[in-house]
């Protein structure tokens, strides 16, 4: 039976289920009584998640200070549908229902949208952390939302919300948190927040500061260096001005700003034990810094029938960074027989964005009503990146200790208009339809690119001649062959499209929502890797070409479920089917340098089934697990043979892409109990995670299949009104594992099951167990 067909019978048994329990005998309307879950505002008003047809999950800060929820990592798993790779903090490459960012850092944007209040703050590469010090709630949409969130919403939106002062409440509120804990044959961390508001005029005039510090000695040795050496430490801190200076108008003027910085990422020996949690291939550790400064300000005004809102971003990231490249010191070594090949990717990076919104929404007594409005983005990324190997200077001509030197820069400028309609055929039918129109232009200009020119030579046997100190190897300047072939440094990308998404909601009755999707999401190309376009080359000017920029990428997704509530709102249901075609993927390849290339067309279905029962007045859990296939329809050649001798890098069909595993499980329960009657609670949270198998490349190495990680969490706390002071532990089946490997797919090999595989040249590990104490003071 294929997994298609397994997806398919389960979803029919999970849409059809609630329907058979209603006809049995639910309890009537009048006694139904829903159970107020969180209310979101993914449609731009404030709606709850069970009266929204469409595929949400929202956490509320308060959950997620109880559920120890820190960053993305910690949010991804307790979200079906939705995982993440982290190799260090601020490093995320999430994927939701199986779509997934190339990872290789050349996309001009990823798949997610990714906003904090309002502010789109999705750049390149991977997404980074952003503080859960004083967060009001985090929504996640998945599946595309091109029509309210942009066209880089191809996989979904990550929505952050923070804390407003509340101008109604009392003159003097705030919160502080702090946190130790002990990882695990690693050191401690520590983090400290908090947060106040002072309301100046009530009703009218209120502001809040926060401000947080984080510590982490982290867990990874180096025999060279010592103990711990993937330390973190985040500095950072927020202020909210909040006016509403009549019944109508509200302004609202924010900053935030975080100081990051980092050692060596999570790696361990090749081929090791993931437990050993020993990095001992690299003579030195790296380093990290990463800073954003996020300044936005919003003014709403109620027409009592329109909301008009306008909504102003500045968002700035500077990154630095000195870090070992396992792929390229092991990649090279077969080359550079006679050096040490040690290497490291140095570079900075200078993120810059302006961007303006203006919303209209409706609130009309009759069917219809509408969001719509208009949104300009400016960007622009500079980039150096180098790859030094210091003794490499005496095996190139001319000497030099930088293999590669990349200077560029990106400017994209984007505008749109959107219109989205509601029309309420009756009480129970509504109808959804919208566009987004958007043009989308990347510039990418390369200022330097001069790379060793790692074309191989063979001899008459086929046999590799290494390059040595009598036979050094010489650069080649990527700038000089594309003016020589009339292509020039500039390049241009653009994305003029109308992403359109239609939708039904049909409600059996006040307790069970029906509804089906329909979207189109796409994102612009770019240029990637030119060394790694050269490795894959074998001196073909065309191959490199074709392996030096990517086009755009494009996915049509429907989805369809029910949202129910059963035994008077006790017991809450919501199970989601989709099918996802995703054309021209965007994916990493590595030769062994990473790139970002075109593959062929991906087919993703799955189904997701979240849960929630309250037991007791005392007990609640939650039930929540994803089904996903996602597999290339098509097999490609993806890169050239270097040479003709290696065999070339291809891609089968069949194949999966990479880490997205087929089933995923998060279980738990929330335990609150008086405590005598002097107003203390006892509260406990518990939580378990699953993630199954998947293979950390396209390729499908057998030695890059991942073996299944579970993570059990738990904790227990005394809480009032003011104090709060608890115990929790992470991890603490202490399971880890590789999350994230990487293979040298220039030294393949039939393996002992007859097999094409790859060695690993690179292994990053998940965090061990961790054992803390918390404690809250509300004053």
């Amino acid at each position: 039976m294929s997994s298609h067909f397994k997806i398919a019978l389960l979803a029919s048994v999970a849409l059809t289920a609630p329907l058979a329990a209603q006809e049995g005998g639910q309890a009537s309307d009048e006694e139904e009584v829903m159970r107020d879950v969180i209310t979101v505002t993914s449609r731009f008003r404030e709606e709850s998640v069970q009266d929204i047809g469409a595929s949400i999950a929202g956490i509320t800060g308060d959950d997620m200070l109880m559920r120890g929820i820190q960053d993305i990592e910690d949010l991804s798993r307790n979200i079906p549908g939705m995982q993440n790779v982290k190799t260090r903090p601020n490093s995320n490459d999430i994927a939701i229902r199986g779509v997934r960012s190339a990872g290789s850092g050349y996309e001009t944007s990823t798949v997610f949208s990714v906003f904090v209040d309002d502010v789109s703050v999705t750049g390149s590469g991977n997404i980074r952390d952003f503080s859960s010090a004083d967060l009001n709630r985090v929504e996640v949409i998945r599946g595309p939302q091109p029509t309210l969130f942009g066209e880089g919403a191809v996989g979904g939106v990550v929505r952050y919300f923070t804390n407003d002062p509340d101008l109604d409440g009392p003159t003097f509120t705030g919160q502080a948190n702090a946190r130790v804990e002990s990882i695990e044959d690693g050191g401690m961390a520590y983090s400290v927040d908090n947060a106040t508001s002072f309301i100046m005029v009530p009703g009218q005039l209120g502001l809040r500061l926060s401000g947080f510090q984080r510590e982490d000695d982290g867990f990874i040795d180096n025999p060279s260096e010592g103990e711990d050496v993937n330390d973190y430490e985040s500095v950072g801190g927020r202020a909210v001005l909040l006016a509403r200076p009549t019944v109508n108008l509200e302004i609202r003027l924010s900053a935030f700003l975080s100081r990051d910085e980092m050692g060596e990422s999570t790696q361990v020996d090749p081929g090791s034990d993931p437990e050993d949690l020993t990095f001992a291939a690299s003579p030195l550790s790296g380093s990290y810094t990463d800073d954003f400064d996020l300044y936005s300000g919003r003014v709403s005004y109620d027409f009592d029938w329109l909301q008009l809102t306008s909504i102003t971003g500045y968002y700035e990231r500077n990154t630095s960074s000195a870090l070992f490249s396992a792929g390229n010191s092991f990649g090279l070594a077969p080359f550079f027989p006679t050096v040490d090949t040690t290497s490291f990717s140095t570079g900075s990076g200078e993120f810059e964005q302006w961007s303006q919104e203006l919303r209209f929404v409706s609130f009309l007594d009759g069917p219809l009503n509408f969001t719509a409005g208009a949104y300009f983005r400016d960007r622009s990324n500079v980039s150096g990146q180098f790859l030094t190997c210091a003794d490499c200077v005496s095996v190139t001509t001319p000497a030099s200790e930088n293999l590669a030197t990349r200077l560029a820069e990106t400017e994209s400028e984007q505008y749109s208009a959107f219109v989205e309609f509601t029309y309420e055929f009756t009480d129970r039918l509504r109808l959804i339809g919208g566009a987004r129109y958007v043009n989308d232009t990347v510039t990418a200009t390369l200022h330097q690119d001069d790379v060793v020119d790692l074309v191989p030579e063979f001899d008459g046997n086929g046999n590799l001649i290494p390059w040595t100190e009598s036979n050094p190897i010489g650069f080649v300047s990527t700038l000089a062959v594309l003016e020589g072939a009339g292509v020039g440094t500039d390049f241009n990308f653009e994305l003029e499209e109308v992403l359109p998404r239609f939708g039904v909601e049909y409600e059996l009755n006040d307790s069970i929502l029906l509804y089906a999707n329909v979207a189109r999401g796409a994102r612009n190309g770019g240029i990637g890797n030119a060394i790694a376009a050269l490795g894959a080359s074998g001196g073909d000017q065309d191959v490199f070409f074709d392996n030096l920029t990517f086009d755009d990428d494009r996915v049509l997704s429907v989805d369809g479920g029910v949202k129910a509530s059963w035994l008077g709102g006790d017991l809450v249901t919501n199970i989601g089917v989709f099918r996802t075609t995703y054309e021209d993927t965007q994916i990493q390849v590595n030769t062994p340098a990473n790139n970002t290339v075109n593959g062929p067309e991906q087919s993703i279905v799955g189904l997701e089934f979240e849960s929630s029962f309250q037991v007791t007045a005392d007990l609640s859990t939650f039930l929540n697990f994803s089904l996903i296939d996602a597999e290339f329809d098509e097999g490609a050649l993806i890169t050239a043979a270097p040479g003709g001798s290696i065999g070339p890098f291809d891609l089968q069909a069949g194949n999966q892409p990479a880490n997205i595993p087929e089933f995923t499980l998060s279980t738990g329960y929330s335990y609150m109990r008086p405590v005598g009657s002097s107003g203390w609670m006892l509260i406990s949270n518990g939580s378990f995670q699953y993630i199954g198998e998947r293979y950390s490349n396209v390729q499908n190495f057998p030695s890059a299949q991942l073996e299944p990680l579970e993570n059990l969490n738990l904790s227990v706390e005394l809480s009032n009104d003011v104090w709060s002071i608890g115990l929790f532990g992470t991890n603490l089946l202490n399971d880890i594992e590789a999350v994230s490997v990487a293979s040298n797919p220039l030294q393949q090999f039939i393996d002992s099951d007859g097999d094409l595989d790859a060695p690993i040249i690179s292994t990053s590990v998940n965090r061990p167990r961790t054992i803390g104490v918390r404690a809250s003071l509300r004053y």
